[in-house]
């Protein structure tokens, strides 16, 4: 099982898979900068993918306009997703619970490795 990571930083998706990989976590990683990339790479190798962390804050698309995408597509609306994002007000919480009521989790950056990976190991396979 492979996890996209979704965030316009290069340097947070190195971190977040630095993070992952010193925490024990032996999955591949796929990375994509944009909203419209990690569809491109949804629609090839969605099959390969059990896990999707989201970032909020991107340019042209934003993580929640991905997401809400992303759940009304039958083959990819079971994947679940964990946003890892700044945006950490209940507000913006609640409007990501409301676009997906199955929604894996929400960590909020800066954040401690041990409660990233606490979250993201129930989908580890």
């Amino acid at each position: 099982m492979k996890i996209l990571i979704i965030d316009d930083s290069d340097l947070e998706r190195e971190l977040l898979t630095e993070v992952l990989k010193g925490s024990g976590v032996k999955n591949e990683f796929l990375h994509a900068k944009s909203g419209e990339e990690a569809i491109q790479i949804l629609g090839t190798k969605f099959k390969e993918i059990g896990l999707i962390l989201l970032d909020w804050q991107m340019p042209e698309m934003s993580g929640m306009e991905f997401m809400e995408g992303v759940v009304k597509v039958p083959a990819v609306s079971a994947i679940p997703i964990i946003m890892v994002t700044a945006s950490g007000t209940e507000e913006n919480k609640k409007k990501a619970h409301d676009v997906n009521p199955h929604l894996g989790g929400y960590v909020v950056k800066p954040y401690d490795p041990e409660s990233l990976v606490k979250v993201i190991q129930p989908f580890l396979k």
